[in-house]
């Protein structure tokens, strides 16, 4: 039905997800479509009536109130033995997708939590430091977080760390600070990296340590007012004389690198199902609107100029999530796909992108408004090109990994 006048959000009638129904899911199983629908439906129900308050009103509190309810599903990556589903990236991916599509503030805290803390644990850690650790997180009593970037380091994340730990009988003893950091004002835990010798090469000379934050000398400086994921917890720290005991060593100590190395290819196929996930809102909103908006005596969508960027928001969308997809499984199975994982992430990074602005241009002066979430979106989206590695750093990694694959 097409409507004369201003097309207000609510005449949509909009339901979230409704391009990507299990009909259309071939490529998954029934188990994972099942998944999806189930993750969806609790998303309509606890996420959905929050997400504009959360951006609008930069609403940590409540991000973390429903986080702590999502308690079926943080355990997604957790070993049964501790509590968990034990479920691989696939099911990581579908889970970031389908939460994102309504609330990437959301997504980021879980994916700190349950993914880039938890991660290095499962695979490194020993059977008390996954008892002590990972149950908390499983059912949303403790929330972690993963300390990497700092002042000095951010692209050069290994190169420019500068936090030291001094060993010091059984403890050691952290200075200095990390920014950008995702939970790090509600983290009770910090997956850390710290360098522990300085007289060698920086790959060889850091550790990984699980660090408590109710640690004295452990201070958060400030909390960063970024333009997009509004409600995220992104915190400026600094450790000052902490003491961590030697046991939270995770994997060897200056073997931290291992630790940090293992995890990227999972955390980019994940943040690359979040980037997704936003994209295909984006598409939806645009498309329902172009249907119903009526502009020289007929809806929008007949006009090429508008109905060959929702063409194009389709194309990247359908086909990122097919690669998406396929990359999970090969990475669950053991592979190393790391310059498929670079490709991908970059290029559904730039699309969101491009796909969260067109849906903006499609709904004009309202798509600009608050009225319509487009404008979160569209503020969300940039960060894709950033985080998790910059989408230059994505092409350097592809280019070194050519030579590896197939030589000069």
């Amino acid at each position: 039905m097409y409507l004369e006048g201003h097309i207000h959000f609510e005449d949509l009638e909009f339901e979230y997800g409704y391009s990507c129904m299990p009909d259309r899911l071939q490529f998954y199983t029934k188990e994972e479509n099942d998944f999806r629908m189930e993750v969806r439906e609790w998303c309509k129900n606890h996420v959905e009536p929050v997400a504009e308050k959360i951006d609008r009103e930069r609403n940590i509190e409540l991000a973390v109130e429903i986080l702590r309810k999502m308690k079926p599903y943080l355990n997604i990556i957790i070993p049964k033995e501790v509590g968990g589903l034990g479920k691989g990236i696939l099911y990581r991916t579908i889970f970031g997708e389908e939460l994102t599509a309504f609330s990437y503030a959301l997504a980021g805290i879980f994916g700190a939590s349950s993914c880039l803390f938890a991660g290095p644990i499962i695979e490194f850690g020993t059977q008390e430091q996954k008892k002590k650790y990972l149950s908390g997180i499983a059912d949303g009593t403790k929330i972690g977080a993963i300390g990497i970037t700092e002042p000095t380091g951010g692209s050069d994340a290994i190169g420019g760390m500068r936090l030291k730990a001094i060993r010091e009988g059984d403890h050691y003893v952290l200075n200095g600070e990390k920014c950008f950091i995702t939970n790090g004002s509600v983290a009770d835990y910090i997956c850390l990296y710290a360098k522990t010798n300085d007289q060698v090469r920086a790959h060889q000379g850091i550790s990984a340590f699980i660090f408590e934050t109710n640690t004295p000398g452990f201070e958060v400086i400030k909390e960063y007012k970024h333009m997009g994921r509004r409600g995220m917890p992104n915190s400026h720290l600094r450790f000052k004389d902490c003491k961590v005991p030697a046991a939270n060593i995770l994997h060897r100590e200056n073997e931290g690198v291992d630790v940090l190395l293992f995890g990227l290819d999972g955390e980019r196929t994940f943040t690359a199902s979040q980037y997704l996930g936003l994209a295909r809102s984006a598409l939806e909103v645009a498309y329902k609107y172009a249907h119903k908006r009526v502009q020289f005596k007929k809806p929008i969508y007949s006009f090429e100029g508008i109905s060959f960027k929702l063409s194009e928001m389709f194309m990247d969308v359908e086909l990122n999530r097919m690669a998406i997809a396929q990359i999970a499984r090969m990475l669950d199975d053991g592979y190393n796909c790391r310059a498929s994982v670079a490709a991908v992430k970059t290029r559904i990074a730039d699309a969101t992108v491009r796909i969260t602005q067109d849906a903006v241009q499609i709904a004009g002066g309202l798509g600009y408004s608050e009225e319509y979430p487009l404008e979160r979106y569209y503020r969300d989206a940039k960060i894709g090109q950033i985080s998790a590695g910059t989408s230059e750093i994505m092409r350097y990694i592809i280019t070194r990994e050519m030579i590896r694959m197939w030589g000069k």
